[in-house]
């Protein structure tokens, strides 16, 4: 699948479980038909979505342990669902939607994570071999601790780690691209499409492509990409200002082009954020912004870029190019 049809199928089914959790509002729904309208990809996941949707709703009437299972999984009282909970929400919806459906998507694994936040969420967990893990918006993972591995499996989003010193078990971070295997202390992991991106903050961590033909040391100051047949340096980071951008919400760019800002920008805000990804390709960002606040992320980029920021409800937000006057 191409990253932008990966990115249409995570929407979409981001949208299924805003649509599960209960009734939108009015601006909600125009915000999610806008957003269906977008083109006929869009328009054929929100029906696969919607689809699954009605036979899980369908359910509720059923048998009490399907229902049981589905208000359990789908309760509003509580932000994250644990994998027991989801595990109980698959086995009631296969009575009524096809297993191979939820065995070829990759997002019944996301709803089952150890861990997993919603957009502008952040936490910090304390693990039990004295590490701390900081995940941001829309981000989740899997932990896998005993007595001989200390793993962390990224399956979207992006980690803060910093890593308590144990020398009989290596701790290592696991995306679909490698693994990074901690020599030192602290770093960053994000997922980037088909691609993670490794920051050094504090010593050194050992990277590996996925088919485990290449490895490289990465240094503090560093960064690193990793595909699933590479490992390659980007260039160099600051990381100070990286760990006073984690401690502030923030986002620090520099020279970056405005799509991947907004990208970054969209992660972080629940709704649509909308905009022609070529039409703002050439404009650049040196900015530091804050994550916890996407609106005023938002104007700040208007008040310094030709952008036009146009909000129509809180659930969508269009940017396009500022109109040029004539001359």
């Amino acid at each position: 699948m191409s990253d932008t049809h990966s990115q249409i199928e995570e929407q979409a089914a981001e949208w299924l479980l805003r649509l599960h959790e209960g009734e939108l509002s009015e601006a909600q729904r125009l915000a999610f038909e806008c957003w269906k309208q977008q083109g006929p990809h869009y328009a054929a996941a929100a029906a696969r979505m919607e689809a699954v949707i009605a036979r899980m709703q369908a359910l509720r009437g059923k048998k009490a342990p399907a229902r049981a299972a589905l208000n359990a999984a789908f309760a509003h009282q509580k932000p994250r669902r644990s994998k027991n909970a989801v595990r109980a929400l698959l086995l009631a919806c296969s009575l009524a939607v096809p297993a191979a459906a939820l065995l070829v998507s990759p997002y019944p694994r996301q709803w089952m994570a150890d861990v997993r936040n919603g957009p502008g969420q952040w936490q910090t967990l304390h693990l039990a071999d004295g590490s701390a893990l900081t995940l941001n918006g829309s981000s989740a993972a899997n932990l896998y601790f005993d007595a001989t591995q200390r793993r962390i499996e990224l399956l979207q989003g992006e980690i803060l780690v910093d890593v308590a010193h144990d020398q009989a078990r290596p701790f290592i971070v696991q995306t679909a691209q490698g693994s990074m295997r901690a020599l030192g202390t602290r770093f960053v992991v994000k997922r980037e499409g088909d691609i993670t991106v490794l920051s050094m903050l504090e010593s050194r961590v050992a990277a590996q492509s996925a088919n485990t033909r290449q490895t490289l040391e990465v240094d503090a100051g560093s960064q690193a990409v990793i595909s699933t047949s590479n490992v390659s340096l980007a260039g160099s980071i600051d990381p100070a200002s990286i760990n006073d951008a984690w401690r502030r919400h923030q986002l620090v760019v520099e020279n970056r082009p405005l799509p991947e800002v907004l990208d970054e920008i969209a992660r972080h805000r629940s709704g649509l954020l909308q905009f022609d990804r070529a039409a703002l390709q050439s404009l650049r960002v040196s900015a530091v912004i804050p994550l916890d606040d996407s609106d005023h992320a938002l104007q700040l980029l208007a008040q310094t870029l030709p952008i036009k920021v146009r909000t129509f409800t809180p659930w969508l937000i269009v940017v396009n190019p500022a109109d040029i006057p004539n001359k």
